[in-house]
């Protein structure tokens, strides 16, 4: 039986960094669908129904946590929620304190290493920050 890939859903204003993030997650075991901004988010969400949202903390149109409260009632209730920045983790840490988000990661962490974070979020406990 062929195992089946969590889904995920990256939202980034930059088109470069989407496609890193989408190729390299993809390669790491995702099936990944990503958005330039929150436009067409939520419909996404409804039809993809994601396991995991990674979302850039600094939109111009709009703040990472805000996409986040904004697309949490449509998703499903298990959808795990992490934000994402060129941030160093330490400062990242401290823009997600306060923010209802499972985690946060750090784009200068490898490809395997967001990779292995986000599928350990997986299966460890809800709530609990996989970014320590």
């Amino acid at each position: 039986m062929k195992r089946k890939r969590p889904r995920l859903v990256v939202v980034d204003d930059d088109p470069t960094q989407l496609g890193l993030l989408e190729r390299g997650l993809t390669i790491e075991g995702f099936e990944v669908e990503t958005r330039e901004g929150p436009i067409g988010l939520t419909n996404l969400i409804r039809t993809f129904r994601p396991a995991i949202v990674l979302v850039d903390v600094y939109i111009p149109t709009l703040r990472g946590d805000r996409i986040v409260e904004l697309v949490r009632g449509v998703a499903d209730p298990e959808t795990k929620y992490f934000l994402i920045s060129a941030y160093t983790e330490s400062e990242l840490r401290l823009r997600a304190t306060g923010t209802n988000v499972h985690g946060w990661l750090s784009k200068s962490l490898s490809m395997s290493e967001i990779g292995r974070r986000l599928k350990d979020s997986l299966v460890e406990p809800a709530r609990q920050a996989v970014a320590r």
